[in-house]
């Protein structure tokens, strides 16, 4: 007997580890019976959703984010329950964000997202509730014509498949519907997502940096890899 429960408790365990936790609900449960709960967790803290907190260092416009001075953009606190926004520190604030692969179909199900034309076939990153300090709708004076006011942005930030080269983003816009959103779009073409790589993501809004990591055989849904 004692042969028998030993060899169920590690048939179990073998389940466990080949088919994951199973509050992998998103791969059990259709979309539409997904809990508000649910959608929470997948779109906080998921294979495709990866918690950030980011503290603002020495003097900086920065301090004042969460009185709404500062920056020219800032990407603060919000109500909609998808970030903590600023929270107080004893020395500088910190910023409670979450960085998502937002166009894998889940999250795209999840929150219910339309990306702008622009976005079309991009692997699209977001980045929401941390702040901004840009030169958002500033001119180009030498051209006439309204400046990339993303520029600096793109070159600080980037997208690495582990044994390739980095990549840059193509197109930075700001969800017009969520004013603590920028997605971050990167073309498909210049990385090869295969296998069970881990891709870096990475962006330096200054002052502040983020940096996280997608785990490729993790974000499976349906039995397909979403990205």
């Amino acid at each position: 007997m004692r042969t028998a429960i030993a060899g169920s408790l590690m048939a179990c365990s073998r389940s466990l580890l080949a088919f994951g936790p199973a509050d992998d609900f998103w791969n059990t449960e259709p979309p539409d019976k997904w809990t508000p709960d649910q959608i929470q967790e997948l779109t906080s803290k998921s294979p495709w959703a990866r918690p950030v907190t980011a503290q603002v260092k020495g003097n900086s416009p920065l301090s004042n984010a969460g009185t709404g001075r500062g920056g020219r953009r800032s990407m603060g606190t919000t109500t909609t329950g998808r970030g903590a926004g600023a929270s107080s520190g004893s020395d500088s604030p910190k910023f409670n964000g979450v960085v998502r692969w937002a166009s894998a179909k889940p999250i795209r199900l999840a929150l219910k997202l339309q990306f702008p034309p622009s976005l079309a076939d991009h692997f699209v990153i977001s980045v929401s509730d941390l702040p901004i300090v840009s030169g958002h709708g500033s001119e180009d004076s030498s051209s006439g014509g309204a400046a990339d006011s993303y520029d600096g942005l793109k070159a600080q930030t980037s997208l690495q498949v582990k044994g390739q080269e980095a990549i840059q983003p193509g197109v930075i816009e700001p969800d017009k519907n969520e004013t603590s959103t920028l997605y971050f779009g990167f073309l498909p073409q210049l990385v090869q997502l295969e296998g069970d790589k881990t891709v870096t993501f990475a962006t330096t809004m200054s002052p502040l940096s983020v940096k996280v990591k997608f785990e490729l055989k993790q974000m499976k849904f349906q039995g397909e890899l979403a990205i």
